[in-house]
């Protein structure tokens, strides 16, 4: 047994025992919003690390004397109203809400301050939600600092001024498993909504208290260093509980390579960031019939399209798993549904539709894929009806990629090969003098053989052969 896999029992053991404390968890997660441009400038938002640094900012985002902000984003704001709606929190349409100046010196920060809808004294974007299970505090919209490296000094603005959503929970959670299960959920859904950039991922900020002040542990970027960070804070603090250590108010970061939290500064309070109202930006109202437009084109969730599979579709576990991992997929099933028995052939979806795509390394909602239901419905009524065989089919959803076609002009090029020229191809195949050791190989025992030689009528009939009946010809000439 390796030392990790000893450690990892040890932890188990030691949180199994610490189930009785009182562990609290809160998380704040944050996430880029999927907009063209930046919120409070025309800089482009859709910045890589493969970019140039300092190739993607304006005397805007990098807090040049002078500037001024733009109005913001308009659609960073109905990004966030799809997230809030979707976490079941009030939106505060019928009040102003006032961006705030949030002030910390840091390098990442030009202005010397975050514009945010949030902090002290100020009426948040959304509140009082509720996400499976775990009740939400607040979801608000904030702009993302630059990206500072302390090693070398240098700073990168291309992220500067970017949109960024903040979903905040109460201490609901009181393990790092169920914090971790509900993220899972909370990202699924998000995926859905296609709110957040996809290349950004989401950064989390766990709050962790035993006994004492709760402590924060900024910047965890994976479940995994999540899930690590908080387990090894939850033994930390009751360690030093039983030592009569008092814990404080801190902010920590995590080392994933050493397996710890380490200190980075006193935690501050509200009134350490000097809250005070944005002069140069006006309050917002938001506009009811707006929200009530956006909440009735929101898609169904990952649960309800779930349901639906099982009880209307009749879909077994296994594949609806498949097909709810992603909204294109499901809807791509619901549409074929309109068409062709979709629950019969559903392998053509969750096996061969995915095949062509992982072997492109493509997904249905890639800008330059267009895969059509009623292209993929043409093929299996081809199918059924017994105009093509199935492996003529694939073959011809192997240029589906990275766009579908219609097969009804060129359905003559596909059709079934007749029983009698499938006989004939199967006397070549004997015959021809490279497949004399296979046929020997199978006259010896080796039933594989089989396989190689009704490949090679497949290959000579364009996979327009009927597998059954080439199996069938040559089984019978091959005892002969």
């Amino acid at each position: 047994m390796s030392n990790k896999t000893k450690q990892e029992i040890k932890v188990k053991k030691e949180l199994k025992k610490e189930e009785s404390y009182p562990i609290k968890v809160g998380l704040e997660i944050h996430g880029y919003l999927d907009t063209k441009e930046k919120l409070f400038c025309e800089c482009k938002a859709d910045a890589n690390e493969n970019d140039k640094p300092n190739s993607r900012i304006c005397p805007i985002c990098t807090g040049q004397p002078g500037s001024k902000p733009m109005l913001p984003n308009k659609k960073a704001m109905e990004q966030l109203i799809k997230i809030a709606l979707v976490l079941d929190c009030k939106i505060n349409h019928d009040k102003e809400l006032i961006w705030q100046r949030k002030h910390y010196s840091w390098p990442d920060l030009p202005k010397g301050y975050q514009e945010t809808i949030s902090g002290p004294n100020c009426i948040p974007c959304a509140q009082n939600g509720k996400f499976s299970g775990i009740r939400i505090t607040e979801c608000h919209l904030e702009e993302d600092p630059a990206k500072w490296d302390p090693a070398t000094g240098t700073i990168d603005y291309n992220r500067s001024g970017l949109p960024l959503v903040e979903i905040v929970t109460e201490p609901d959670f009181s393990s790092s498993e169920q914090v971790v299960e509900w993220l899972k959920k909370l990202i699924h859904s998000l995926s859905y909504l296609k709110t957040i950039r996809k290349s950004g991922g989401i950064k989390v900020d766990t709050n962790v208290s035993t006994y004492g002040e709760r402590v924060e542990i900024k910047n965890l970027n994976s479940l995994e260093n999540i899930k690590n960070a908080i387990e090894y804070e939850i033994k930390r603090q009751i360690e030093n509980h039983s030592k009569g250590i008092e814990q404080k108010r801190e902010t920590l970061s995590y080392d994933a390579a050493k397996g710890k939290t380490i200190k980075m500064r006193d935690k501050e309070s509200g009134e350490d960031y000097r809250f005070i109202p944005d002069p140069d930006l006006p309050a917002i109202k938001l506009n009811e019939k707006e929200i009530n437009q956006i909440q009735r084109n929101l898609p169904e969730m990952p649960e309800k399209k779930l349901e639906k599979l099982l009880t209307k579709y009749k879909i077994d576990d296994y594949n609806a798993g498949i097909l709810v991992k992603n909204l294109e997929l499901v809807d791509f099933f619901e549409a074929l549904s309109k068409d062709v028995d979709a629950k019969k052939y559903i392998s053509w979806i969750t096996v061969e539709l995915l095949r062509i795509l992982n072997y492109n390394k493509k997904t249905l909602e890639d800008e330059d894929i267009n895969i059509k239901p009623e292209h993929l419905a043409e093929l299996i009524k081809a199918i059924d009806s017994g105009k093509i065989t199935e492996l003529k089919a694939k073959q011809i959803m192997n240029d589906f990629i990275p766009r579908s076609y219609s097969i009804k002009d060129k359905l003559q090029d596909f059709v079934k090969t007749e029983d009698s020229e499938v006989e004939k191809i199967c006397k070549q195949v004997i015959n021809s003098k490279e497949n004399e050791k296979s046929v020997a190989d199978f006259k010896s025992g080796k039933q594989e053989a089989l396989n190689f030689l009704i490949g090679q009528v497949m290959k000579l009939s364009n996979r327009r052969a009927d597998y059954k009946t080439a199996k069938e010809n040559l089984l019978k000439m091959l005892k002969q």
